[in-house]
C-alpha cells in the first residue's frame, strides 16, 4: 500500500467566524432600523427638514430652561429663604410651550401614542383606511383647537400675567402655534399615506418602532 503525504494543513477560522461568510460579494444582512423614520417629505425638502430641527431644537432648550427655573425656585426658597416671585410663573408660561412644541416633533414622526390594536389583525387596505381616518380625526380636531385658542388669545388680550408681567396671549398663543402645527403635520402625513402608500410601515413594525423594540 502506497502511503499518502498529508498536504499542508489549512489555516483555521477564527473563533466566530464560521458560517459567517457568504457567497463572493454578497453584501452582509443589515439590522432593521425601526428608529424613528423621516418621511420622504423630509427627506426631500431642506425647508421641511430644518422646520422639524427648529421644533426640536426649541424644545430642548425649553426642558432646559424649565429644569432651570425651577432649580432656582427651590434654591431662592430654601437655601436663601428668600424666593423670588417670577420664577414659578414663568416655569409654567415655559413648560406650557414645551409640551406643544414637542407635540409638534413627535407629530411630524408621527410618534404620539396610539392604540393599534385593530390595526394589527386587519388586511394591510384595511389597516391604512384606520390609520387614514384616525388623521381625519386628528386634523379636525386640531383645527378646531386653533380656532377655539385665537378666540382665547383675543379674549385675554390686554390682560398681563401678574408676578411677570407678560402678556397673557403668550400663555396662550403657545395652544395656537401648537395645534396649528399639528394640523400641518397631520395633513401632510395624510397626504403621503394617500399618495405614497408603500411607504408606510407594517402595523407590526410600526408599532416596534414607537415602542422602541
Amino acid at each position: 500500500m502506497s502511503e499518502q503525504t498529508p498536504g499542508p494543513a489549512q489555516p483555521a477560522e477564527p473563533e466566530g467566524t464560521a458560517g459567517a461568510s457568504t457567497s463572493a460579494g454578497a453584501p452582509a444582512a443589515e439590522a432593521e432600523d425601526y428608529s424613528f423614520r423621516q418621511d420622504r417629505l423630509e427627506q426631500n425638502s431642506a425647508l421641511y427638514r430644518w422646520i422639524i430641527r427648529i421644533e426640536r431644537s426649541v424644545a430642548g432648550v425649553f426642558l432646559v430652561g424649565v429644569f432651570v427655573l425651577v432649580l432656582t425656585q427651590v434654591v431662592s426658597r430654601y437655601v436663601f429663604s428668600s424666593p423670588f416671585s417670577w420664577t414659578e410663573e414663568l416655569a409654567r408660561v415655559v413648560m406650557v410651550w414645551l409640551t406643544f412644541l414637542a407635540a409638534l416633533f413627535v407629530s411630524s414622526r408621527r410618534a404620539h401614542i396610539t392604540v393599534d390594536l385593530l390595526a394589527t389583525v386587519v388586511p394591510p387596505r384595511v389597516s391604512r383606511a384606520v390609520s387614514a381616518f384616525a388623521e381625519l380625526v386628528v386634523i379636525a380636531t386640531a383645527a378646531v383647537m386653533s380656532i377655539a385658542g385665537i378666540a382665547m388669545v383675543v379674549l385675554v388680550s390686554g390682560v398681563s400675567l401678574p408676578a411677570t408681567g407678560l402678556p397673557t396671549t403668550l400663555l396662550y398663543g403657545a395652544a395656537v402655534v401648537g395645534f396649528a402645527g399639528i394640523f400641518i403635520h397631520s395633513i401632510l402625513a395624510l397626504y403621503l399615506q394617500i399618495r405614497h402608500p408603500e411607504d408606510e410601515l407594517d402595523p407590526v413594525m410600526k408599532a416596534a418602532e414607537l415602542e422602541g423594540i
